[in-house]
């Protein structure tokens, strides 16, 4: 991971205007939600992924006819529900038959997830749960096909203030610059951070380039009296912690 920037953003997936209009077209047309609804019904009852993808695609096709072959599809192209859900827009425009509303509504999904996964976060200390603070990570960046770095601030009592992505990167590498992070630190009144970033390859053990730039925020952050709570590495399933590993 390179030590350089390139600004920041809310943080949020963020629908278009377009996808906006899919939706509602969608949800205007009560007919098209009807196939195959009763498979949610039982109380309790277990679905796989392979049947939640098909209901997933019957209801947003508005379709039961090749629904199955296209839930065949994107189960065989991306492996499981869950990379379906975070597959980028160009991946899921690639997938034939895929309809007008299937890539807004799974953006919409998605970005349900990741406010369901934010609002399990504790309100008073985002640290005082690891295994909560991991699943919003990871629901964000786990099967991200591109380097993300990402930065929690927080404020005197470790609640958090904002979540933002301060770069996207390559496959293997993010620029970042140390004094924007602390600027930006500054600006939001920020007491300590939470640096993430992920790595595409699913192995989160720390680079050489990942530590030093670890060192180079924490120099530029001590000049603004802001420190470094943890450093999160995301990978497929596993995750390091600079703070577990005796890396701050």
């Amino acid at each position: 991971m390179d030590s350089e920037t390139s600004g920041f953003s809310d943080g949020m997936t963020g629908l278009s205007s377009a996808d906006l209009r899919q939706i509602t077209a969608l949800t205007e047309a009560p007919s098209k939600l009807e196939p195959p609804l009763a498979l949610l019904t039982g109380r309790g009852r277990h679905l796989d992924d392979a049947t939640l993808l098909h209901l997933m695609t019957a209801l947003f096709t508005g379709r039961e006819e090749g629904s199955a072959e296209l839930s065949h599809t994107l189960s065989t192209r991306f492996g499981s529900l869950a990379a379906v859900l975070s597959a980028s827009s160009r991946e899921l425009e690639s997938i034939t038959n895929m309809g007008t509303h299937m890539v807004p509504m799974i953006r919409l999904l998605q970005e349900a997830a990741l406010r369901y996964n934010r609002a399990r976060l504790p309100p008073e200390d985002v640290l005082d749960s690891e295994q909560k603070l991991l699943d919003y990570l990871t629901a964000r960046l786990a099967r991200e096909n591109i380097e993300q770095f990402r930065i929690l601030f927080l404020n005197e009592k470790n609640s958090l203030i904002a979540d933002e992505a301060q770069a996207r990167g390559t496959v293997n590498h993010t620029p970042v610059y140390p004094r924007e992070v602390a600027r930006r630190a500054v600006e939001v009144g920020a007491s300590a951070l939470v640096l993430v970033h992920n790595h595409p390859s699913g192995d989160p053990t720390p680079s050489e380039a990942d530590l030093q730039m670890t060192m180079q925020v924490q120099a530029a952050l001590d000049v603004v009296g802001v420190t470094i709570a943890d450093h999160f590495i995301i990978g497929n399933g596993r995750h390091t912690s600079f703070r577990c590993s005796n890396l701050l």
